[in-house]
């Protein structure tokens, strides 16, 4: 998908009010399913010790400017972290005040957007400790869909705006994105999508978890039978 391709999010003063009410119940019980699931992986991170960090969300006060839904996912998950991706809240969600203060950046050709995540594994485990991560997954503040850009794409299309690249929406919006590409069965074209195909089939040589896959988040899902 390229950039000019992106979908808006509906506008429309007379949607129906009934299609609205059904949408709020289906975001209600995908929080559920994310509430459980996490509860559920905690547990089994516990029990085998894949080297998975899983965190609780902590209380976060709503304000304008971000999608309800990621102060609500966030209130759930306060961070998860595996040998290639990190998901956690951006600082500016910590406050209203954070928030405005952020930079703004009038010329991005992508619109103001929040990094919810990025992915580790071009950073080498030796140097974690000072860089923190590299590309990151990011929030649209405006159409509310989550999507990933490379960062030389990203690059190019800051100094070439009129020009096309590839911006790979992952989901339509946030509950979407932890409860199917994050907590579920979407997490393997996740890695695929930002890492490549090699990535997602790599599997540990030696040890207790020979065999396994490399990637220790994916490993942890196909334990609790989320992901193959």
């Amino acid at each position: 998908m390229n950039h000019t391709d992106r979908p808006s999010a509906p506008t429309d003063p007379t949607a129906d009010p009934t299609a609205e009410a059904t949408d709020g119940r289906q975001r209600l019980g995908r929080l559920d399913q994310i509430r459980a699931t996490f509860e559920r992986l905690k547990g089994l991170e516990t029990e085998h010790g894949f080297g998975n960090i899983l965190v609780d969300g902590t209380p976060l006060e709503q304000f304008p400017g971000v999608p309800e839904a990621a102060f609500e996912v966030f209130r759930i998950v306060g961070r998860i972290e595996g040998s290639n991706f990190r998901f956690e809240p951006p600082s500016e969600m910590r406050s209203a005040a954070v928030f405005r203060a952020r930079p703004d950046d009038a010329n991005d050709p992508l619109g103001p957007a929040l990094s919810i995540g990025s992915e580790l594994y071009s950073v080498p485990e030796r140097l974690r400790g000072e860089i923190r991560s590299g590309a990151g997954i990011n929030l649209d503040l405006e159409d509310a869909d989550v999507y990933y850009i490379d960062p030389d794409d990203y690059v190019f299309l800051y100094e070439h705006p009129d020009e096309e690249v590839d911006v790979h929406v992952l989901a339509p919006d946030i509950v979407t994105f932890f409860d199917e590409f994050v907590l579920g069965a979407g997490y393997p074209e996740l890695v695929e999508t930002i890492l490549g195909p090699a990535v997602r089939e790599r599997r540990v040589r030696k040890g207790r978890c020979r065999g396994q896959y490399e990637d220790t988040w994916l490993r942890l899902l196909v334990t609790a039978g989320l992901a193959s």
